[in-house]
């Protein structure tokens, strides 16, 4: 991955671009489909730019409420200290990826009095306190092959809600992120490469390029996860969660094709999204 162009978003990068390099040939259309970490540290001049050089139009925002707050309480300390924070030039969906149905399968695997002390957290607002609870619990031994799985068993509708913006002309240029732009964020953008049927093998070089888009940021994103219960393993992107989504998609669904269907994004939702995205689509395609 080239040097970043902006000062304070990490992890960017245009998929189109990366996808062309590897292949050796156009067959993404370059700046319109971009990925990067949270947004919340970018300078002036990065929004700016994000606008005028790459030409923005919608960003998708896939954290928690948790991780919401959180970003909220570190600014207030910045404004504290004189910094703010300008609004942004472009549009923003809000998607809470993992929702009420991932939260609660995740709650039923606490054990009772686990449960009971979560509960009792979240009455007294101690929020991140008992998200530590399940990241100790469940999220951190899970890892993030576990974690890949459970988004696609229990993060469907919200899967489908990202994916049908894609669907959308007036969104693109389109950038999505999370936090570290690689879990969330990433298996979106794997959806969406494998609805365009680029190879397995540049998918998984494009995942793998968050080890170093995060580099520069890794002991405050090792903090962070630390902090929630999580091991330091969890800011790594290995190649092999590219595998493990494909695997997973064929075995339990029969495919990428059957598990798009089951969840409301059919045939003609994802020619239109090769429409979109290529540069040359073959839309009689059987996708």
């Amino acid at each position: 991955m080239a040097e970043s162009p902006f000062t304070g978003i990490y992890n960017f990068r245009d998929v189109g671009s990366v996808v062309n390099s590897l292949s050796g040939k156009k067959n993404i259309k370059e700046k319109t489909l971009y990925r990067s970490g949270r947004l919340d540290d970018a300078t002036s001049t990065d929004r700016k730019k994000l606008v005028s050089e790459y030409s923005l139009q919608t960003v998708i925002d896939l954290r928690t409420k948790s991780e919401h707050i959180k970003q909220t309480q570190t600014h207030q300390k910045q404004q504290f200290r004189g910094s703010h924070h300008e609004q942004p030039p472009w549009d923003v969906i809000y998607i809470n990826f993992a929702g009420r149905n991932f939260e609660m399968n995740m709650l039923k695997q606490l054990r009772w009095w686990q449960l009971l002390w979560f509960m009792i957290l979240m009455l007294f607002q101690f929020r991140m306190h008992a998200i530590r609870i399940l990241g100790r619990n469940v999220l951190g031994p899970k890892g993030l092959l576990g974690l890949s799985k459970d988004s696609l068993l229990f993060c469907q509708r919200e899967i489908l809600q990202s994916l049908e913006i894609y669907t959308s002309f007036k969104s693109y240029p389109l950038l999505i992120h999370c936090t570290q732009g690689k879990d969330r964020a990433g298996l979106i953008i794997m959806l969406l490469l494998f609805i365009c049927k680029i190879p397995l093998e540049h998918i998984k070089a494009d995942y793998a390029l968050s080890n170093e888009g995060l580099a520069p940021v890794r002991a405050s994103m090792i903090k962070e996860v630390e902090e929630i219960g999580m091991a330091a393993d969890y800011t790594l992107a290995p190649p092999q969660v590219v595998d493990t989504v494909y695997d997973f998609l064929q075995t339990e669904y029969g495919g990428v094709e059957a598990y798009l269907n089951l969840i409301g994004f059919g045939k003609e939702k994802r020619q239109t999204v090769r429409r979109l995205l290529l540069v040359d689509p073959d839309i009689d395609a059987d996708v």
